[in-house]
């Protein structure tokens, strides 16, 4: 259990005007931004769902401002995304009827700390809990959780993709630009001016804090993959998470681990294909079948910096492979 909020390790930031809430301008198809060169196939995005409509965002605007908002359908959403810890989540601001106004406060545990302007409570960016204020103990709906990956791939994978233009979006290019470079450096280095909002003596200190990884959770149960045991395994990983049979693998495409529950036993890769035994294969990112795409069940899960992730889930177990060939069953060639 995450130990209770402690005003004294929050950071707050006020580098963007105290309480401004980034709001959804314009929805624009993403292959049409994609043809007017808006983005381009290689832009790193982030992708979330809504009333199932894929909507899109340009993974720099989330670098700098870390929460945007959209009033723009009947049905309202938030998303989030932390360039510290690299996770990100969208919810709905509505709560008992009422819509709520969020945005970034600053840093909480080394990771974004949401509030809301109505009543400035602070809210946990990953799991939705109101933390500290008025509404403590609410909790907001989970929509899903944000996805890495390319423009293009996602343009294969839902053509019907939404670009999320923002009000962050004109004028804004170096200092999204500087902070995603801060965020995607090779050998990252920790920001020293965290130091103050974790609390050391419950560090889970099992792997090294910016460890990059998959963590992956169904109910209570969670589990992290990290990227470079992920790649031992030949970027096949099969294991169980809350009982239930999970495929980790690594998207060629993207270069981003993904998680698919499935009851295939073994897989095997033919090129950028990764084939599976039940007559499956994962293409591109789509889950296919006799040459047509099929649905695919994918569990909650983040592609995550480990101190983040451990401590949104206490205790979480870490995948291990129990020997030097591998937990992966691989089909013969």
């Amino acid at each position: 259990m995450r130990t209770p909020f402690n005003p004294d390790r929050f950071i707050p930031l006020d580098f963007h005007g105290e309480g401004q809430q980034v709001n959804v301008t314009e929805l624009r198809p993403l292959s049409e931004a994609l043809k007017q060169n808006v983005l381009f196939p290689n832009t790193p995005v982030l992708y979330t769902t809504r009333n199932d409509t894929i909507y899109v965002f340009q993974t720099r605007h989330f670098s700098l401002y870390n929460v945007m908002q959209n009033l723009l359908d009947p049905s309202p959403w938030m998303a989030t995304f932390c360039a510290v810890c690299n996770a990100g989540m969208s919810f709905s601001p509505v709560l008992d009827g009422k819509t709520y106004d969020f945005y970034s406060a600053g840093f909480y545990d080394a990771m974004t700390l949401l509030a809301d302007k109505q009543t400035r409570s602070y809210w946990d960016h990953i799991t939705g809990e109101c933390v500290e204020g008025e509404l403590k103990g609410k909790r907001l709906e989970r929509l899903a959780n944000m996805t890495h990956a390319t423009a293009s791939v996602v343009e294969a994978m839902f053509p019907d993709a939404k670009l999320v233009v923002s009000s962050l979006d004109a004028g804004r290019a170096t200092m999204d630009d500087l902070a995603e470079g801060l965020r995607t450096q090779e050998k990252p280095e920790w920001l020293p001016f965290l130091n103050g909002s974790i609390d050391a003596t419950m560090e889970d200190t099992r792997l090294a804090r910016l460890e990059m990884g998959l963590g992956v959770w169904v109910g209570k149960d969670a589990q992290f993959f990290p990227f470079r045991t992920i790649h031992m395994q030949d970027n096949i990983i099969f294991d169980e998470v809350g009982g239930q049979r999970v495929l980790v693998y690594v998207d060629p495409d993207t270069t981003t681990p993904a998680a698919i529950f499935t009851e295939a036993k073994t897989a095997r890769w033919r090129g950028d294909v990764l084939v599976l035994d039940n007559g499956e294969s994962v293409d591109n990112g789509r889950l296919m079948k006799d040459g047509e795409v099929i649905p695919s069940k994918r569990p909650l899960q983040l592609f995550q910096r480990w101190y983040g992730f451990a401590i949104t889930f206490p205790g979480c177990r870490i995948f291990k492979s129990k020997d030097p060939v591998g937990m992966f069953a691989s089909m013969p060639n």
